[in-house]
């Protein structure tokens, strides 16, 4: 089954102050040892990094936005295509919508501000 592609009528590059990796890589299986020492391992094989960002659109483009997320992405539960900023150039990745909102509305004069938390495939 083919992956959604983010609509190029959006804007994806994110908010100049907004963009934070919060996580670079998802989190090793560690074992404890009785010893005391430990062992990690990476958990499972798609390793992906967390990026919060915000998006700025408008009333028309959130509405878009929204119906995406809702259909497309059956309320932010499927994998998607999407252009990243990844802090040098933007890429086209893998990623998923990331906690259990989603995203976050907030609204700046006549624009809304989206914020989101995206698992991003490495």
């Amino acid at each position: 089954m083919a992956l959604p592609i983010w609509p190029p009528s959006l804007p994806s590059a994110p908010q100049r102050d907004s963009y934070r990796v919060s996580e670079p890589f998802n989190a090793n299986d560690i074992t404890e040892f009785e010893a005391g020492n430990t062992r990690d391992r990476p958990r499972g094989s798609i390793q992906y990094r967390k990026i919060e960002q915000t998006l700025r659109m408008s009333q028309s483009e959130f509405a878009q936005f929204d119906a995406f997320v809702l259909t497309d992405l059956a309320k932010g539960s499927r994998r998607f295509l999407m252009p990243v900023w990844l802090g040098h150039q933007s890429q086209t990745k893998t990623v998923k919508l990331s906690g259990e909102n989603k995203f976050s509305l907030a609204t700046r004069g006549r624009a809304l501000m989206i914020t989101m938390t995206l698992e991003v495939e490495l």
